[in-house]
């Protein structure tokens, strides 16, 4: 905007000052050319009753102005009038007077000269009385001192100009500034926006223009169906969860009980239960995943903190059935920390799991547990496939997989890394992962001691 005003207003103000150049200069000709066409009547109208000479005098006389001199010259170039301005003490300056009589001499015409930093109009022409050329008639019309005032007042035109340009580009940033500000703050709520304050989020602008305050009107409705969208879905997934649960661990309780009651059962008829009972099973742990998660995000996950002697915690997994394997190696400290032994033991299941399906079963896990400062850490690595690393800030997401080609020979739901995250943080811990491909990936869970 700036540019553009500077280009405009300089440009009309260019304009104006050529203009008015050329208008001052024109009437100062039109002068010039209006005394040299009526001294030589003058002068016929002298002569009938004076000599020659003496008519010139009068007539130059008659006609002189302030700033204009006018002379004439016989063809010889010697001067037979001359008006009294050439003898002022302006024009005798630095031999000014003379100066111009040389560079004007012998030139007809009418033009614009510049003499020792004066401006000057000059009209030259042949001086008829009675019918014969008398002589030469010079007419030198001084015009410094209007284009000293042009000037003047082309510097305050451009120095007002200039004013206007900076005081309006100053009022239009500041305009601008405040017409933005609701705009910035709608941007910095939008970045903020979650699933945790998205019920609470409201635009609000009392002093914004009226185009703001709809959008923002039109933002605080879309928010008001997200976040009614995002209760009817956690609601869904929860009671879904939850009727289902309920009789798919009948079909499961039944299914184990007739495998290990009926002995008359052929081969495929046991593969088949054998099937239907591990199929049950992983759909009850997706439902039991899912429960967690509804429950989590409506805040309705319990937890019981209470200290706890991590070292006791970690051992009990080690020693569970499914994790009795010379794979493991741990390293533990003997430290304390405040949380839900159960939720920990939840969260170390998943870490482990994770651990030994993506690895070769040749591969050691390790699980460490150390104390740093006023924080419990508890590290399990492993030195599988690895994850690539537009991928890390991915995998706590619900039911995302890094291959999905693999998501059935590995079995899960895509929900562990997820719980995890959430019961973490739910003991007020932090949960960190590292990982290189082909290299391993270590996750490392903080807590408060």
């Amino acid at each position: 905007m700036v540019l553009v005003s500077i280009l405009g207003i300089g440009s009309l103000t260019g304009w104006i000052n050529w203009r008015m150049r050329q208008l001052l200069v024109e009437s100062h000709k039109d002068n010039a050319l209006m005394i040299a066409s009526r001294l030589g009547q003058d002068v016929d109208l002298y002569g009938e009753t004076m000599p020659i000479s003496q008519a010139m005098a009068m007539a130059i006389d008659y006609r002189k102005q302030p700033d204009v001199a006018i002379w004439v010259t016989s063809p010889q170039g010697e001067i037979l009038a001359q008006s009294d301005t050439l003898s002022m003490g302006s024009w005798q300056i630095n031999g000014f007077a003379q100066a111009l009589l040389e560079q004007v001499s012998g030139k007809l015409g009418l033009e614009v000269i510049r003499l020792q930093g004066r401006h000057l109009v000059t009209c030259s022409s042949p001086l008829e009385v009675n019918g014969q050329v008398m002589g030469e008639l010079y007419v030198v019309d001084d015009i410094t001192e209007d284009q000293e005032t042009l000037s003047r007042i082309t510097r305050t035109l451009a120095f007002s100009s200039l004013l206007a340009i900076g005081v309006g580009a100053i009022a239009t940033a500041f305009y601008t500034r405040q017409s933005l500000a609701p705009i910035r703050k709608m941007n910095r709520l939008a970045a903020n926006v979650s699933t945790d304050n998205l019920a609470s989020t409201r635009l609000e602008f009392d002093r914004a223009p009226t185009e703001v305050q709809e959008l923002a009107q039109a933002c605080n409705m879309m928010i008001s169906r997200l976040s009614a969208a995002w209760d009817q879905q956690r609601r869904f997934v929860s009671d879904v969860s939850h009727e289902l649960r309920t009789p798919l661990t009948l079909v499961h309780g039944y299914l184990q009980s007739t495998l290990r009651r009926c002995n008359n059962l052929s081969s495929p008829q046991r593969e088949g239960l054998e099937i239907a009972a591990a199929e049950a099973d992983r759909t009850i742990r997706l439902l039991q995943d899912l429960l967690d998660l509804a429950r989590a995000d409506g805040g309705h996950l319990r937890f019981q903190i209470e200290r706890q002697p991590l070292e006791a915690v970690v051992q009990e997994v080690l020693e569970m059935g499914q994790y009795v394997s010379d794979r493991i190696h741990a390293d533990l400290e003997p430290v304390e920390a405040r949380v839900d032994r159960h939720r920990l033991k939840q969260v170390l299941i998943n870490l482990m799991d994770n651990a030994m399906k993506y690895s070769n079963d040749n591969e050691p896990i390790r699980v460490g547990l150390k104390k740093i400062g006023d924080r419990a850490y508890i590290e399990v690595s492993d030195h599988g496939r690895g994850i690539p690393l537009a991928d890390l800030t991915k995998i706590f997401d619900p039911f995302y997989r890094v291959d999905e080609d693999r998501s059935r020979a590995t079995g899960g739901t895509g929900l562990g890394l997820s719980i995890v995250k959430t019961l973490v943080e739910g003991m007020n811990g932090t949960l960190k992962v590292q990982s290189k491909l082909g290299e391993g990936s270590v996750f490392t869970v903080s807590l408060p001691i």
